[in-house]
């Protein structure tokens, strides 16, 4: 009589992996998640200062900013109208070349000035103060 053979019952080999290989695995996994592909975060608040703060319309000033994501571009608003963009550097800091307030503008008053993080979002506001 022959013996039936089930399909069902065939013996798989078994792979066996050690703990170690299982631990590499994992990490290397981990790192290929968690490298480059998310944009780089700041680690604190953002904040700008216009140096001086104060002056007539056309003062030459100077934006300094920090608390910014590493290496983003960092764009300034003088209230509504884009005024300049200046890149972070490795700490998220920048400091902008000395500029005039150009444009239209008060005879006094004060001017909101604001940097956006074009890679974080991060927002920071200052206020310029135009005297006669």
């Amino acid at each position: 009589m022959r013996e039936r053979k089930d399909l069902n019952s065939r013996q798989v080999p078994r792979l066996r992996i050690g703990f170690g290989v299982v631990a590499l695995l994992v990490t290397a996994l981990m790192l290929i998640v968690t490298s480059g592909a998310q944009p780089a975060r700041a680690s604190g608040a953002a904040a700008i200062q216009i140096t001086p703060n104060s002056g007539p319309y056309h003062t030459v000033t100077v934006v300094t900013g920090q608390g910014f994501a590493p290496h983003e571009q960092v764009a300034i608003f003088k209230e509504t109208r884009a005024f300049f963009a200046y890149e972070t550097d490795g700490t998220g800091s920048f400091v902008g070349a000395p500029h005039p307030l150009i444009g239209p503008g008060p005879l006094s008053g004060i001017i909101t000035i604001t940097g956006i993080g074009r890679t974080s979002g991060l927002k920071a506001t200052t206020t310029f103060t135009v005297t006669p």
